[in-house]
């Protein structure tokens, strides 16, 4: 029987860095109750994975012609790292936060708003 990769480790394999191939995964869970979570976050792999928690503000207000207009803030909720095989738990975010993991280095605002990681 032959031995087969992935395609996800024949990939790597084919990537000149390694740091592609050992991006940590990032793990979360949330429970919310009466509109406030609380959040596990965790880390596995080989790199630590940093993590930036946005909360927002946003209203709403209708315009001429039926048109809706949403205007948001976003303001920095909680900013940390963790290694590999670390878990954290952060309490009283309010249940529409968003959040980023980038492994090895830390996510901008704008990588937050972009590409927010769904709970």
């Amino acid at each position: 029987m032959k031995n087969r990769l992935s395609p996800l480790l024949a990939m790597c394999a084919m990537l000149a860095s390694s740091l592609a191939c050992a991006e940590p995964a990032a793990l979360a869970t949330t429970t919310t109750r009466l509109g406030i979570s609380a959040t596990t976050f965790s880390c596995s792999g080989t790199g630590s994975c940093h993590y930036l928690l946005l909360n927002s503000l946003c209203q709403e207000r209708m315009l001429d012609g039926a048109t809706k207009e949403r205007s948001c803030r976003y303001t920095e909720a909680a900013r940390f790292r963790l290694l590999p095989g670390q878990k954290k738990t952060v309490a009283n975010l309010p249940a529409d936060f968003l959040y980023a993991m980038k492994p090895n280095a830390d996510p901008s605002p704008q990588e937050v708003l972009s590409a927010p990681v769904p709970h």
